[in-house]
């Protein structure tokens, strides 16, 4: 069993303005409650999310003109690639013979790489391509999937793969490593585990069902639990999920956009 904790509590991902606006109050519980380690927490993630928002504001802020030319090109190379491992697989898995282990193994295989088929990565906005293109490239070269590569005989395709990431990486991210969007994904996921920490930090110190740490652990989780409810509402109601200002708690009409979409 997975033991992070986000695999423990049944809590939505929050934006990052939510976590801080929950985040503020929750300190604030903490300091009149004199709790000093749930407060130096909290602050903690405070300070984390107030940088991750900076990072949402300078990524909103990069238009698609801003990656060069070669990125685009490199991005058509890279699809390529992409469908020629998927098609190389493919073309064995149909011509082996029922019950073939090798076929089942492909198949297990491709289900764990793509496993939404191949047009679902190659859509992908650029950054988030590479992404997944780094994430296929770690899995290939683990010991349950090196020995099968070479044997479907995709280890011409995975080559290429490989040749192009560092190409694609470089296009994307122009001189000195600019900002990319798996940085911006990092922080909010830090963020995140951050706020499952003062959750967990809050039951370790009023672990029971008694009526007194029920009404001490609700005071300290309140803050948390509305956010968590109101975006349970949005999707519960199939709507997107609005961002808040950190400091009022008021809907944000311009929140922090996601990664632009390949033209």
């Amino acid at each position: 069993m997975d033991p992070l904790l986000a695999s423990l509590f049944s809590f939505y991902t929050f934006s990052t303005g939510r976590r801080l606006f929950a985040l503020f109050q929750v300190r604030k519980a903490a300091v009149a409650a004199s709790h000093a380690a749930l407060a130096a927490h909290a602050a903690h993630a405070i300070a984390h999310d107030t940088e991750t928002r900076a990072l949402e504001a300078k990524w909103a802020g990069r238009k698609l003109t801003t990656y060069s030319p070669e990125a685009r090109q490199i991005d058509i190379y890279v699809d390529a690639a992409i469908t020629a491992f998927r098609d190389g697989a493919d073309a064995q898995i149909r011509a082996s013979a029922p019950g073939d282990p090798l076929a089942d193994a492909a198949q297990k295989m491709i289900a764990v790489l793509l496993p939404k088929g191949a047009g679902a990565i190659t859509s992908l906005p650029f950054v988030e391509e590479l992404a997944e293109v780094q994430r296929i490239l770690s899995r290939v070269d683990e010991p349950d999937y090196k020995p099968l590569v070479t044997e479907l005989g995709l280890t011409r395709q995975v080559g290429r793969l490989k040749d192009l990431e560092g190409q694609y990486r470089a296009a994307i991210e122009g001189p000195g490593g600019a900002l990319t969007f798996a940085k911006v994904k990092d922080a909010r996921a830090k963020g995140q585990s951050l706020l499952l920490q003062a959750v967990a930090m809050i039951l370790g110190k009023y672990p029971s069902d008694s009526e007194a740490d029920r009404t001490a652990r609700g005071a300290l989780l309140e803050p948390i639990l509305v956010q968590n409810e109101a975006i349970r509402r949005y999707l519960r109601e199939r709507k997107p999920i609005e961002d808040v200002n950190p400091e009022t708690g008021e809907i944000e009409q311009d929140g922090p956009t996601e990664a632009p979409a390949k033209p």
